[in-house]
């Protein structure tokens, strides 16, 4: 007669199999990890690269903006060195004229209009010119007459129109250089900014912590872009 099969039981764990499963579950684990730490350092490449274009593209044109401002500011000086110029060449052509006329007055007052005549037929035109339409006001008759041609609106120096568009000149300079020099600056805060894009990617991936990995790539992507966005609105050379 043939005898009931043993029953089989379960084979209860070994301490072998516990071992091989804790195994295979820490390595799933540790290439998950290195699967993160591999997308974190490419990432973190990319953005490093693309920081370090960008802090290099903002000093370049901050130098050029600055060039610019010293070249505005040399030409300024230069065009108020010409106003001052002019300004004393009109001081110094007004009293040589002055004092002719108060000889042309002082000769007329005399009665000596040989004089008066000689005189006035050497008026530079600007005074000859000022000087008739003074006459024309009767000045010994009339009260309210100017003083003199010098104050007469036809009384005008070459020297002092050239003194004026010097200075107007010199302004504009002025502003052109104060421009530059702003520009300038933005881009040299625009390196600074990424060069926190760049310390921030930089340290990405050296925590023991997923999430502050993580956060710190972030970080650097949303000051890059912020960054790059500024950089746009900056006129460029």
């Amino acid at each position: 007669m043939n005898e009931p099969p043993a029953s089989i039981e379960p084979e209860e764990p070994t301490d072998r199999n516990v071992a091989h499963q804790f195994q295979r579950a820490l390595s799933q684990e540790e290439l998950q990890v290195s699967r993160f730490d591999r997308w974190v350092e490419f990432l973190s490449a990319v953005v490093l690269a693309l920081a370090t274009v960008a802090t290099a593209w903002s000093g370049y044109q901050s130098t050029l903006w600055g060039g610019d401002e010293t070249q505005y500011r040399a030409e300024a000086g230069a065009a108020n060195l010409k106003a001052a110029t002019f300004t004393n060449q009109a001081t110094q052509r007004l009293s040589i004229q002055a004092n002719l006329f108060t000889q042309w007055i002082v000769a007329y007052s005399e009665d000596n209009m040989r004089l008066a005549d000689f005189i006035y037929q050497r008026f530079p035109p600007e005074l000859k010119t000022a000087s008739d339409a003074w006459i024309a006001t009767k000045p010994l008759e009339n009260p309210a007459a100017p003083a003199s041609p010098f104050v007469m609106s036809e009384y005008v120096l070459p020297e002092t129109g050239l003194a004026h568009q010097a200075e107007q000149e010199a302004a504009d300079k002025t502003a052109l250089a104060d421009n530059a020099n702003q520009i300038s600056d933005r881009y040299v805060l625009l390196t600074v900014i990424f060069a926190s894009v760049l310390f921030f990617g930089g340290i990405s991936g050296k925590f023991q912590s997923r999430m502050v990995d993580a956060m710190m790539l972030a970080l650097s992507f949303v000051v890059f872009i912020s960054g790059l966005v500024v950089l746009f609105s900056y006129p460029i050379q």
